[in-house]
């Protein structure tokens, strides 16, 4: 699939970020992380260099935020298009922001093109790309199956996918509690993914599904593994 983008000139980035946005974004957020408390696991599972795709389990809309913020790595976001727009000044102003800190839309419920180019010129550029397998915030904290973006993407760029499992965000701005608060979190990374059995073959359905399942799985075991660490600290 060819990378080139309507508006981008070959090589351009694109989801560029704005420094001023980014920094600034990044003192907001480890204030308000920093209120709830964080703990952080297998931080340094991340590469630190070359295009990765970072996988958590989605709950909260603090998730990318809070994501954005512990990983040792600048990352590219692919966020859903409802969260952009400009009819009205508070809309232009956080259009103009989520974009400075490198996030981009992708429509839902569909496949869409434009974004899966995005994303994978941003891996092909040697960056890190937070990309949600499930699709959408979870409505009860379980975890759900994969959506083909992320087997997609992965096998296209040959990236590795670091599994991410993220404990403690539902409590705030998630579907079961809508409101905004700092609140205890837990974010555990797990080790690379690499699929070099997969990559090596061609793409199709049954193996980009085989990708989706695999990444969520090892959020599964992730997920056990912090359950056992907390019954160890009780």
């Amino acid at each position: 699939m060819s990378t080139a983008l309507p508006g981008n000139e070959a090589g351009a980035d694109p989801a560029p970020i704005q420094p001023i946005i980014y920094g600034l974004a990044l003192l907001i957020y480890g204030a308000f992380f920093k209120l709830g408390g964080v703990r952080v696991y297998g931080r340094e599972n991340v590469p630190r260099t070359g295009p990765v795709i970072i996988a958590p389990n989605h709950v909260s809309m603090l998730d990318p935020p809070l994501v954005g913020w512990i990983t040792p790595r600048v990352l590219r976001v692919m966020a859903k298009q409802e969260l952009f727009g400009t009819e009205t000044l508070p809309r232009r102003a956080f259009d103009v922001f989520i974009r400075g800190i490198g996030t981009f839309p992708v429509r839902r419920g569909r496949p869409d093109r434009r974004a899966l180019r995005v994303a994978m010129a941003v891996l092909r550029r040697g960056n890190g790309l937070l990309l949600f397998p499930e699709g959408a915030r979870s409505l009860d904290g379980t975890l759900g199956a994969a959506e083909p973006g992320v087997g997609m993407i992965a096998h296209s760029t040959k990236a590795p996918i670091v599994p991410v499992y993220l404990h403690g965000t539902g409590a705030a701005w998630s579907k079961q509690n809508p409101a905004l608060r700092p609140t205890p979190t837990e974010v555990h990374f797990g080790k690379p993914l690499h699929f070099a059995e997969e990559y090596a073959q061609k793409s199709n359905r049954d193996l980009v599904e085989k990708i989706g399942a695999r990444v969520m799985t090892e959020i599964g075991a992730l997920r056990d593994q912090a359950q056992k660490q907390r019954s160890v600290i009780k």
